[in-house]
């Protein structure tokens, strides 16, 4: 069987996933990635400097699917031993089900929900660099798709391949749409005389404010509570992340038109998503109902 060229739109971490299996089933796979920044060599320069315009909530607290985990252990176990070498935890959520649940013993079929969890800029260069290492593989960095290659068969609009934004033609047997929630796919298969794609979409209304914590002596803090909590107005996410730094993630969650004033985004005002500072930040987090527009 001829194995075919295969071009993937974007360069996170399903991208980067989708590139690798199919390298490994033997297709010649080439990666554009908007971002231009070149992958850090450790999960700290990448938390520190790696700009990652490109990836919505780089720097928030993040965890993986189950579902991620359990393709990781079937069909990249090395990128999955690379996590762990990194300091990515192993999270369990039925090893803390809220004390409500009287019924604690395990079922069959638990074990599928265990996960792995850590910063985000860890996972995405941890999958990075093992895609710079895949045979058959090729990841090119500062490369936007300007237009689609394509051609008709009957009514059938069929992509054959894409041009960059240097007007370079690229052909391929197929192209893989991974550039997530904000891809331009279906503006650019528009533009080449496709039907438009049916889209819905909503404003979920929820802002989020991360804070990572550090002990002094890099262990990790004995959990207090459920992974989840509800605070009044708020939802607070309490993560492990990486372990050998004895961080923690302080997640909240803000729903609009809820009782806390710096959660709301009337029109023409501008929302506590564009809170930076770690000061003011603090502010707003700690002091929700007095907070008015801390941005």
């Amino acid at each position: 069987m001829a194995m075919s060229d295969t071009i993937v739109l974007g360069g996170g971490m399903c991208g980067l996933a989708a590139g690798m299996m199919l390298a490994r089933d033997g297709h010649r796979v080439t990666v554009l990635e908007r971002d231009p920044a070149p992958v850090p060599g450790s999960p700290e320069e990448a938390w520190e400097r790696w700009g990652r315009g490109g990836v919505a909530q780089f720097r928030q607290a993040h965890f993986m699917q189950a579902r991620g985990r359990l393709v990781l252990e079937a069909e990249l176990p090395d990128v999955q031993q690379a996590l762990a070498a990194a300091g990515a935890l192993r999270l369990d959520p039925v090893a803390r089900m809220p004390t409500s649940i009287a019924d604690r013993d395990p079922r069959p079929g638990d074990e599928r929900l265990v996960t792995w969890t850590a910063r985000r800029p860890t996972l995405e260069q941890v999958f990075a660099r093992a895609a710079e290492s895949q045979d058959g593989m090729e990841v090119r960095r500062g490369v936007s798709v300007s237009g689609l290659e394509t051609r008709r068969i009957g009514r059938r609009l069929h992509v054959t391949g894409v041009r960059d934004d240097r007007g370079q033609q690229l052909t391929a047997d197929l192209v893989v749409d991974a550039m997530g929630r904000r891809s331009a796919l279906p503006k650019l298969l528009t533009d080449a005389g496709g039907d438009p794609v049916h889209e819905e979409a909503e404003d979920c209304g929820f802002l989020y404010y991360t804070r990572f914590f550090r002990s002094r002596d890099g262990s990790l803090p004995v959990p207090r509570g459920a992974y989840l909590s509800h605070v009044g107005s708020f939802s607070i996410a309490t993560l492990p992340a990486d372990a050998e730094r004895g961080r923690s993630p302080c997640s909240s969650r803000h729903g609009t038109g809820r009782s806390s004033a710096c959660a709301t985004r009337p029109p023409g005002r501008r929302s506590c998503a564009r809170v930076r500072s770690t000061r003011t930040g603090s502010t707003a987090c700690r002091s929700p109902r007095s907070c008015r527009w801390a941005a």
